[in-house]
């Protein structure tokens, strides 16, 4: 009787199956994430419009980029928020709901600082909120954060089930011009915010780059774009 090689049947099997080469069932693929990304940039943005419309009866657009509505902290988040569920799928859900709760706190204090200390700004204020860190953070938006990580973890099947369905060629060849978008689109506005800051407290500019930034993003139109962020001094 002839024998079987058990690695070549597993490799028939696979192909049989349409599994091959395809991703795993976690969802971590370049093109999933930065399709979640993309829906985090805009989705944020929109909900946090109609929290202004709601809250202070204006609408508030709050973008993080030069063109397009995309604010790349909320599609970080998605994303953070997505890989949380999936790598601690193993824990319970009240311990995978702290530990994302607190990741997404810290990670909020030290985008503050970071903006404090290399910009001299504040893209948001807490200070009247109850139980905040020298307007960072607070105990409302914490909370928060962890509804929206609770919502991750037990809407992540259905994300991932969504999520398996994005494959091909042809996506990977738009993702990859998005994110080359992106790249430029976020650039271009972390340039601008450099400059507006150095702007403010007096830093002239040096170089063709920087007197372009000046004429193209001025004070009135970076005040109009980032309509939150204010200078400490």
């Amino acid at each position: 009787m002839k024998k079987r090689n058990l690695p070549v049947l597993i490799e028939k099997k696979i192909k049989r199956n349409g599994t091959n080469n395809e991703p795993d069932e976690s969802g971590l693929s370049y093109v999933r994430l930065f399709l979640l990304f993309m829906f985090g940039c805009v989705a944020g943005v929109l909900l946090e419009g109609f929290y202004c419309l709601a809250t202070k009866g204006r609408w508030e657009s709050h973008v993080v980029s030069v063109w397009g509505p995309f604010n790349i902290l909320y599609g970080a988040g998605a994303v953070a928020f997505y890989v949380g569920a999936d790598k601690l799928q193993d824990q319970r859900l009240v311990v995978r709901v702290i530990i994302m709760t607190l990741a997404a706190t810290i990670l909020e204090l030290l985008c503050g600082l970071v903006l404090k200390y290399a910009l001299g700004m504040r893209a948001w204020n807490y200070k009247n909120k109850f139980m905040n860190f020298r307007g960072y953070i607070c105990l409302g938006f914490s909370l928060g954060w962890g509804v929206a990580a609770l919502a991750f973890c037990l809407i992540y099947p259905a994300i991932n089930k969504l999520l398996r369905r994005a494959k091909g060629k042809t996506l990977v060849r738009v993702c990859s011009v998005l994110t080359a978008f992106m790249v430029i689109n976020v650039g271009l506005a972390g340039a601008a915010i450099v400059r507006w800051s150095n702007r403010h407290y007096g830093i002239e500019a040096t170089n063709k780059i920087e007197k372009t930034l000046d004429n193209l993003a001025p004070d009135e139109w970076m005040e109009k774009k980032f309509m939150d962020w204010k200078f400490i001094k």
